[in-house]
This record gives C-alpha cells, structure tokens and sequence, in this order.
C-alpha cells in the first residue's frame, strides 16, 4: 500500500534538481522530510542506517539526553513505524519523495490506522523544533550541490557511469531518472546511503564535495541499473552462477551488494580519490560483502576497460576469482 502510496517528484523544477544530465539524467535536491523522518529513525534506533551513534551523539551534544516525554515519542514513533512498514524502507521513501513533512502525512493518513497515523505526527510534530537547528535550511546538502554543480570532475562521473550502463547492458532511459535525497550528518561517524527503488537517500558532510561523494552516487546508480536488468537475465545469471559448484548460490548472492561496491568504492572511489584509497580499508560494512567486492574487483575493472557486459563469462571470472589465492 505504500508503494501506491508514493508522490511523484515534488518541489523545485525538474531543471533546477537537475544533477547529473548524462548518460542518462539523475536529480538531487535537499530534503527536509527525508532528514527529519530519518533523524527521528536514528534516535529511536530503528533506522537501518550505519550512523545512528553521529545523530544521536549530535543530539546529546546539542539538546542534552532525552527526557521521559522525549522517549515516549520515540515510542509511538517505533510503534507506528512497524505498523505503517514493517518491512524494508517504504516509509521512509514516502518521505523522500515528498515536498514537505505535511505532504508525506497526507499520503501516509489513507493507508494507516488512526493510531499510527497519530502517532507519527505527533513525534514529528514533538522533535520537529529542534531538527529544524540541525538542519540549518538545508546549508550542508545546499553547498553540496553548489559545489558539486561547479565541479570539473563532473564529466569524468558522467563518463564513468556511462560505462557502468554499458557494464549492465540496460537503456536507463526507459524508467524514470534516479533522484537524491540529500540530508546531513555530523563529522566523525562516516555517512550512509539507501536506495528506495529509485530514490536514494543521501547523507552528506559539511565541506563534502562530489569527489567525496562519487564512490556512493556510483554505488547506488549500480543498484538501479541491476533493478532495469530483465528478469529473465537475471535468473539465467544466477541459474549458471549456482551450476558451477557448490558456492556458486552463494557467491552470486554476494554479488548483490559485491559486484556496486566494486564499481563505487573501488573503480570510483580509485579515479576521484586516488590518495586515499586502499584495497586494506573497508569498502563495506558487512565483512563478507567486502572481502568478496575486493576480491573480484579487478575481473569487474578489466570488464568496466574493455566494455564487457555482466554475462556468464564475467560471473565466471568473478567466482573463480573468489576461489584463487588470498
């Protein structure tokens, strides 16, 4: 129901959101649902983000410990949040894809419960004050932009990622263009992103540019080119990766979360920040998912160079690569 649920893109023209035209157009915009729905997500430690401990040490730091009414809205918060979307981040997509706090309420009051409904907005209603201090009308994600829009590394993002559609053999263009959600996080916690369907949201650092950001808006663009892969290949894709031997399933099932962050934190991460990065530092946060993103790396790398596509041979290299020496 909360897919049915969701607005389309509202707020500034489609021109102004205009972040990225090519290969294909992708829109970024701060949002200030996104970042009050997830800040509250974080401080009732429902998120699924990696830095609940920054928002809540801000939070600390900015407005003291939570006081009993403080924690009782939290708790109508979590209540209404299982009730609303127990499963995944709909919810939260709502709140991406909306223009304002209100917005996202109307769309979410047809398909919740009185209670629910209540309950969400008078916790957002309770800490909206003080997310509007941290907010700061939107300066960290507004610089951002700004400064990403100005750019010169921009159209080696662009040329990168065209390669990258390339890789997944998909026409982009034939669904409608990914968006960003941009919110802030505090220093000192690193950041986090998610996908929901096409919407991503994004957290960003004061003083972040797009170098900084690029290995994450690779990442997530990966996710969305997999999402166009017809499922027929997809199926035949992984029905091979599982008739190679007994790891197979699994491997592919890695290859999820491994093969986007090979592209992002690896290839994009190498070309925008080549004096930082290093195959020792974590790419991602689950061990297995890093170990096996790093070991096919340079099978995807030489792929990504030669302009091959994700096929069976490629799934092939990728697995035995997984099998070689350590």
């Amino acid at each position: 129901m909360l897919t049915a649920a969701l607005p389309a893109a509202a707020g500034s023209s489609r021109r102004d959101r205009l972040f990225l035209a090519h290969p294909y157009p992708i829109e970024a915009a701060p949002s200030f649902p996104a970042g009050l729905f997830h800040w509250i997500d974080s401080l009732a430690g429902t998120s699924r983000g990696k830095t609940i401990p920054a928002h809540r040490a801000e939070y600390a730091r900015l407005f003291g410990a939570p006081t009993a009414e403080d924690r009782a809205h939290l708790l109508e918060f979590v209540a209404a949040r299982s009730s609303l979307a127990p499963h995944g981040s709909a919810l939260l997509g709502v709140f991406c894809e909306s223009a304002t706090v209100e917005d996202a309420l109307a769309k979410l009051k047809p398909v919740s419960t009185a209670d629910a409904w209540n309950g969400l907005a008078k916790a957002l209603a309770h800490f909206r004050p003080r997310y509007e201090i941290v907010w700061s009308d939107g300066e960290v994600p507004k610089a951002f932009l700004e400064s990403a829009r100005r750019d010169p590394g921009r159209p080696r993002l662009e040329s990168l990622l065209a390669r990258v559609v390339r890789f997944y053999g998909v026409e982009p263009r034939s669904a409608p263009p990914p968006r960003l959600a941009l919110v802030p996080v505090p220093a000192g916690f690193g950041t986090h992103a998610e996908a929901i369907g096409d919407v991503l949201l994004l957290e960003i650092r004061k003083g972040e540019g797009l170098a900084d950001e690029a290995s994450v808006i690779v990442h997530e663009n990966a996710h969305f080119l997999w999402s166009l892969v017809p499922p027929e290949r997809r199926r035949r894709l992984e029905s091979f990766a599982a008739g190679l031997d007994g790891a197979g399933a699994q491997a592919f099932r890695l290859f999820a979360e491994a093969i986007p962050t090979a592209l992002g934190q690896g290839i994009a991460d190498r070309a925008f920040r080549p004096s930082t990065w290093s195959l020792d530092d974590g790419w991602y946060h689950l061990e297995d998912v890093d170990a096996c993103a790093k070991r096919i790396y340079p099978a995807v790398a030489d792929a990504l160079d030669r302009g091959l596509t994700l096929d069976e041979a490629l799934v092939f290299r990728a697995i035995r690569a997984l099998d070689g020496p350590r």
